[in-house]
């Protein structure tokens, strides 16, 4: 076998409270100008786990148990890059309700306030002017993430070999000669998953907020049509970014914009592994007898990865909304609405051993986006415009017609590269609306490095991991109906629905490939699931 694993999974009987108070009041201070005041308190309590069954936070400061056995070992074959008096094996997990840690799996914010104000001021009979300003807090509980079960959930992994296929210790007669593992629990304490990537809690983390502000101005055009302009703007802060705590540091790791292959053939060389024969690596990553140079210099080498969300994310949102709306008059209503907006968010890391989250374009991102409906009932039959007598046949023929569309259109989402080689003008990237297709979805030439063996790796990435200017397809919609009502009798009616969902076949195009290596590069080979015409025909009777 080449590998595989069988879980050994807890359940889980989480829980977090959540506590608001909001004082508000609405103030009419003039006949023309109302003010609204408010401020909200909230306050959510930790997650708990009714049997204290989830790892809680991560003990960077004291030697792991198995810390004098790794370092006898690394003292009979040391690198050069590291010491024996430099080569550390501190830290381990912490559990809650164990060793006189808190049950809650963090501590509390209590500084939630959100205060709100707004204001409405009527300049004449026909214009308003509105803003407003607020603060908004999420929740962190269990609404959002679940306990972690580390120690609770035991894998046990096929490791076929521990000296790269000179030897084998599982075979597909026998799978698993030392059993299944049973989960310990906390048992070990800061011995518990070694070898492995572990997620923890922040001991103090923060609830993420908003601040929203917003102007708009109504006016009432003639023809009962209502016309609104509003700019609404958006920062979020400490929004929880997952940070990775033992990366390979960056003093290792290459700057050069092109292939560096001393430095990846010196991270990727395999070292004897000083974890190597402990138990409590057996089964793991870190349980054969080499490992990369890499590992080694990592600041915890004894774990894979160990990982938790810090409050350090923060976005920028900024938008133009317009909407016009014509009240039902003569048979005819519609609404239009079309957003432009920039959104800027900061909620990951470039790179591992960054000092901030990277401030990008966010997935989120659409910079157009119109949405239109409208509703025309025919002026022709009993009491419109033509035939208003109608009765009988021409009425059944002409009368009671609807016709019902929307059209929805907005910007594509914004792509990115990954960790490419690009020697060109950014500009060049983006193609022109008319000349986008699925076989060329962008200017794969613009300067792009297509030879594979040329890859980066072991870097310092700097090329941005998404792009304002390269987007994949948006939306480009139309659905239109056909409605005839029917009176059979003065309590009976009937209705015919002709329905289109897509009306013109657009098809929405899934993302283009973006691996420059990739044959495919530049290329859309699915659609977006958006849905090809679909029509729908109904009769309904009511009575």
């Amino acid at each position: 076998p080449t590998g595989g694993r069988v879980n050994n999974n807890a359940s889980r009987a989480e829980q977090s409270t959540f506590w608001g108070l909001y004082i508000q009041d609405d103030w009419r201070v003039t006949r023309r100008f109302t003010l609204n005041i408010g401020v909200r308190y909230e306050y959510e309590g930790p997650t708990t786990e009714r049997h204290n069954r989830s790892i809680r936070g991560f003990d960077f400061n004291t030697e792991s148990p198995i810390a004098a056995q790794a370092k006898a070992n690394y003292a009979k074959n040391p690198i050069p890059e590291l010491p024996v008096s430099q080569f550390k094996v501190m830290g381990g997990l912490l559990f809650a309700g164990v060793k006189g840690q808190p049950r809650g799996l963090w501590n509390a914010d209590k500084n939630n306030f959100a205060p709100r104000v707004g204001l409405a001021y009527e300049l004449n009979p026909k214009t308003i002017v509105r803003a407003g300003y607020g603060i908004f807090y999420d929740v962190i509980g269990i609404d959002r993430q679940d306990v972690q079960q580390g120690g609770f959930n035991q894998p046990t992994s096929i490791n076929p070999s521990l000296d790269n296929g000179q030897t084998y210790q599982e075979t597909l007669s026998n799978l698993f000669p030392r059993g299944l593992d049973v989960p310990r629990g906390a048992a070990d304490g800061l011995a518990t998953f070694l070898g492995r990537g572990p997620s923890f809690f922040d001991e103090n983390p923060l609830n993420p907020y908003m601040q929203r502000w917003s102007f708009s101005v109504q006016r009432q055009l003639p023809a009962r049509v209502l016309f609104e302009t509003t700019y609404i703007g958006n920062r979020g802060t400490k929004i929880g970014v997952q940070r990775q705590f033992t990366a390979t540091p960056a003093q290792y790791l290459s700057t050069l914009p092109y292939r560096d292959q001393a430095t990846i053939d010196f991270l990727g060389a395999q070292v004897p592994n000083p974890f190597y024969g402990i138990p409590e690596f057996v089964g793991s990553g870190l349980g054969n007898k080499n490992t990369s140079r890499a590992n080694l210099l990592k600041p915890y080498p004894h774990f894979s990865g160990i990982t938790a969300n810090l409050p350090t994310g923060y976005s920028h949102f900024h938008s133009l909304q317009v909407r016009a709306e014509k009240r039902m008059s003569s048979g005819f209503t519609f609404q239009v609405g079309w957003t432009y907006s920039k959104y800027m968010e900061a909620t990951a890391y470039l790179n591992e051993t960054d000092l901030r989250p990277e401030k990008v374009v966010s997935p989120n991102d659409f910079t157009h986006r119109v949405v239109l409906s409208g509703l025309y009932e025919m002026p022709f039959g009993r009491g419109r415009t033509f035939f208003p007598n109608a009765g009988g046949i021409v009425q059944g023929i002409f009368g009671g017609w609807q016709f019902q569309g929307m059209y929805e259109g907005q910007t594509g989402q914004a792509l990115g590269f990954g960790n490419a080689i690009f020697n060109g003008d950014l500009h060049d990237i983006e193609l022109p609306l008319g000349e986008r297709r699925a076989e060329r979805w962008f200017n794969t030439d613009a300067g792009f490095e297509r030879d594979n063996t040329k890859n980066l790796g072991s870097n310092i990435q700097r090329f941005s991991s998404r792009f304002n200017g390269v987007r994949r397809d948006g939306i480009n919609n139309f659905d239109l109906s056909m409605i005839k009502n029917f009176r059979i009798r003065e309590r009976v009616k009937a209705q015919f629905q002709f329905e289109t969902f897509n009306a013109l076949n657009h098809i929405q195009f899934d993302n283009p490939n973006t691996g420059p290596a990739n044959s495919a590069f530049g290329t859309v080979t699915g659609e977006n699931g958006h849905g090809q015409r679909q029509i729908t025909l109904g009769f309904k009777l009511l009575f």
